[in-house]
């Protein structure tokens, strides 16, 4: 039985749709890398203008094993010139005693200090320490491929209503504590608002910096170890 005129054209109107639907999925995903391009750039370059950084940071970790979050509260300093970082807690502890503890990244040495123990590390030849030191540096200094990179991942991007989140799977075969970063950044000013490290076993450390002060003067002192 021969098709008449109009079962012809009906055909050829659904055959036109499949291909307007298929061409709108495929031209959408240049649009979206696009975007997401784009707004990482747009982070780096507003980053570049702060030279200083000055917030109150809170530091909360989960650990396996224990029902109660670890949460400790303090202030971190960041020199943009010369790749200085600084994060400084104060622990209250029920007997009313403190211990402090902080993490200090100056030059090619980072520094753990808890209480009365000092651990320097010098990041030549610590790979874990050189990757922690590279990886919190470029992620307070807007360069998220960076971190990317060096953590030899890629980055996935979804937005909030506060943030731009930036996702990062740490390949298998890196050497390092972490399988998995998280960098939200503001809207608003575009700083690095949350950072999430997830480590192999399953432990994570989550950085809030949201109270800053901009491109204040900060004593070189603050980084001494």
């Amino acid at each position: 039985m021969k098709r008449n005129y109009f079962d012809h054209k009906k055909i050829q109107l659904r055959v036109l749709a499949v291909l307007v639907f298929a061409f709108g999925i495929f031209a959408s995903v240049p649009s979206w890398s696009q975007s997401k391009e784009k707004t990482l750039a747009d982070i780096q370059k507003k980053n570049e203008a702060y030279k200083t950084i000055v917030s109150s940071c809170t530091q909360v970790k989960t650990m396996k094993g224990m029902k109660k979050n670890v949460t400790i509260q303090g202030t971190m300093y960041f020199v943009r010139e010369n790749n200085q970082m600084k994060m400084q807690f104060t622990n209250h502890k029920a007997s009313g005693k403190e211990k402090g503890s902080q993490l200090i990244i100056n030059g090619d040495k980072v520094v753990q200090i808890n209480g009365g123990a000092r651990n320097v590390f010098n990041t030549k030849s610590d790979h874990n320490m050189k990757l922690l030191q590279q990886t919190l540096l470029f992620c307070i200094k807007g360069q998220v491929n960076e971190a990317a990179k060096v953590n030899k991942s890629e980055v996935n991007m979804k937005v909030t209503d506060k943030y731009y989140v930036f996702d990062i799977d740490v390949a298998k075969n890196t050497k390092g504590r972490w399988n998995h970063l998280e960098a939200s950044y503001s809207k608003k000013d575009m700083s690095l608002c949350i950072l999430k490290l997830e480590e192999k076993n399953g432990n994570t450390t989550t950085y809030n910096t949201l109270d800053k002060e901009f491109n204040g003067v900060i004593s070189n002192d603050m980084f001494n170890y």
